[in-house]
């Protein structure tokens, strides 16, 4: 049969003064043409007929036949004037045809068919490699073998409709053929297989009801070291060809779906393949496109849950590389939201690799304050992120030398001039995504890691005290308003705690993790940054009377004093021996990857007692998301919360 005939439109004459008019002509185009033709309203028009022969018909009289036409009403209204589509009923059971056999082919899709389908794979596999083998030099003898091999790798595409026989497919040996077509002289092969892997390991395909099989299916991967050749296979791809770039962001969607399966996975990765290196060069190369932004949120997924991961970033002068790329965002903002994805991608990076006592040394060495700091001032969408990065650098004693290069660089100006909201609201009217609350943390938590991290009496040190002191304490103001700011916010959320509280005893099941629950909802309310206010205020009390007696005077204004003060530390100081005190953040996003970058984890304070090869949990990175948590640290605020003078 003859397809393209039996779909061709039939033919239409032209007319050098007609109006040209469809095959079947629909009633509102008619009366179009009616009104234009109203003058020869009774001259006779041509429309042919399927042998192609003309014959005369008066426009009026077919539009009063269409009207009358019980079949092209009722298809008219039914759905609109294109409903019918202009198909004849041959068409239209030919299409249907089609349609069912596919949907035959899917509910059809069991273990029988399953064996079929891969068998006729395997053959085709077969037939492809004797014949490369038999005729190596003549493409041509081989090659219709090829397209048969890259439609039976395009036929498996199916199997996603069945992930519950994962099973199957992997008892069948379907992953070993497909491991070693990753290495197949045709790339197009490889790049079908690619694509094929990301759509088996793809999370929305499997689901919780087909854990089980998924596990299977991964446990088999690795098995076979699928990583280890997919990131190898990327070596011979060319993204300037359209293909290979497709092959290229499809393979980064294998990593990315077997992360998120099993994160642990991510160590075994970055350990036996190359992977961090291909991403590291990837950025490097100047421009934007897709391929760069997936290398760049895959840079942060990997670097998400392990410190080995971090610690070979640093070994491959990651983090000069990180900071290269978002040198190209001081002065200029991205173009689109997908470079803005991207840069934020970067930035998350950096944060996760600072939080290593190894990698803030690095980021000293590569001008990574000098490069924030300068984010800063231009104020530019950069801004946001840096002050982040900033706060992740000067974070705990390991910080230190951060801390006395922001000072020696003076960044103590730019610091409190956005601590003062100067040029706040141009900059929240350029970027609607900014965050006052998020940027208010930050801000503070710099502060305090330059309080608790230059030595007392230093110069250095006297010169961020005397920033309090200085313009009539305008600082202590704003540390003031910021605290009382936060402390309605938080006392909302207590009002309410306590009413659920009230109706949770009164049915008895007020328990452990509900109290947990309640705490958590005050910190993401604010009570993370008042507490931190309240800790820069006991620094500040103890480095300078005349600042001491200034505070005092602002919170009696308010009818409080430092007893409150006092005790917001000794419910801070309770909560950081339980191990349980993430930033605000966390409880705004539940993105684990931003988890572990927006909060100072216990992996930082006592890098030294971690095993290279060991990876931390969900759970326990949650556990551990506290702040100043070592014993030294917390000696020193408990002091600080003992010599304040009630």
């Amino acid at each position: 049969m003859d397809v393209d005939k039996l779909f061709k439109l039939p033919s239409i004459p032209s007319g050098k003064n007609k109006r040209k008019l469809p095959a079947t002509p629909n009633l509102e185009l008619l009366k179009r043409s009616r009104v234009a033709e109203e003058d020869e309203s009774e001259q006779p028009s041509i429309i042919t007929d399927k042998k192609g022969k003309g014959k005369s018909v008066i426009i009026s009289d077919l539009i009063e036949g269409l009207e009358h036409n019980e079949d092209y009403q009722e298809e008219e209204e039914e759905d609109g004037r294109f409903y019918g589509g202009g198909l004849t009923e041959e068409q239209k059971k030919i299409l249907d045809f089609v349609d069912q056999a596919e949907v035959d082919e899917t509910e059809n899709l069991d273990a029988p068919s399953i064996r079929k389908m891969i068998l006729k794979f395997e053959k085709a596999i077969t037939k492809n490699q004797e014949l490369r083998v038999k005729y190596p030099d003549q493409p041509a003898k081989f090659m219709e073998s090829e397209a048969d091999l890259d439609e039976e790798i395009k036929h498996l595409m199916t199997l996603t409709e069945a992930p519950d026989l994962y099973p199957l497919i992997v008892e069948l040996g379907t992953v070993t053929h497909l491991a070693s077509l990753l290495t197949h002289e045709n790339t197009d092969i490889s790049i079908d297989v690619v694509e094929l892997l990301n759509d088996l390991t793809d999370e929305d395909v499997a689901g919780e009801e087909n854990e089980e099989g998924m596990k299977v299916l991964v446990d088999a991967l690795l098995e076979n070291q699928v990583p280890e050749l997919l990131i190898q296979n990327l070596r011979r791809l060319d993204e300037e060809e359209t293909v290979d770039k497709q092959g290229v962001f499809n393979t980064l969607g294998v990593v990315e779906n077997l992360t998120s399966f099993e994160p642990s996975m991510s160590e075994k990765i970055v350990q036996n393949t190359n992977i961090m290196q291909w991403i590291l060069a990837r950025l490097k190369i100047k421009g934007f496109d897709s391929n760069k932004q997936y290398a760049s949120e895959i840079l942060a997924i990997l670097l998400q849950n392990s410190r080995a991961n971090r610690l070979v970033l640093g070994e491959l002068n990651g983090v000069d590389v990180l900071l290269q790329v978002l040198n190209a965002y001081k002065r200029k903002d991205p173009k689109d939201d997908d470079e803005t994805e991207m840069m934020e991608n970067l930035f998350d990076a950096l944060c996760l690799a600072v939080t290593e006592p190894e990698i803030k040394q690095k980021f000293l060495e590569g001008e990574g304050v000098e490069l924030m700091l300068i984010m800063i001032k231009e104020k530019k969408m950069s801004r946001m992120r840096s002050i982040k990065v900033l706060d992740h650098a000067m974070w705990t004693r390991y910080g230190a030398a951060n801390c006395e290069k922001f000072v020696d660089i003076f960044g103590l100006k730019t610091l409190f001039a956005t601590f003062m909201r100067k040029g706040l609201r141009k900059f929240k009217k350029n970027y609607k995504s900014f965050s006052e609350a998020e940027e208010e943390e930050h801000i503070i938590g710099i502060i305090v890691s330059l309080l608790k991290n230059l030595p007392k009496y230093s110069e250095n040190r006297l010169r961020l005290v005397q920033k309090f002191s200085e313009n009539d304490y305008e600082k202590v103001d704003r540390l003031l308003e910021m605290r009382e700011n936060y402390e309605v916010k938080v006392a909302i959320v207590d009002r309410e705690i306590e009413e659920r509280k009230k109706e949770l005893e009164d049915d008895d099941t007020l328990d452990d993790d509900t109290l947990e629950e309640f705490y958590r909802r005050r910190l993401a309310a604010g009570l993370f940054t008042m507490q931190l206010v309240d800790l820069t205020i006991a620094w500040i009390c103890e480095d300078d009377f005349k600042v001491k007696q200034h505070v005092k005077t602002l919170l009696n204004r308010r009818g409080r004093s430092l007893v409150d003060v006092r005790m917001n530390l000794e419910e801070y100081l309770k909560k950081l021996g339980d191990g349980n005190q993430p930033s605000a953040e966390l409880q705004q996003n539940d993105n684990p990857v931003i988890h572990q970058i927006k909060v100072k984890s216990f992996s930082e304070s006592q890098p030294m007692d971690l095993d290279d090869n060991e990876q931390p949990t969900k759970t326990n990175t949650l556990k551990s998301d506290i702040t100043l948590q070592d014993q030294f640290e917390k000696e020193v605020i408990e002091k600080l919360v003992e010599n304040l003078e009630l």
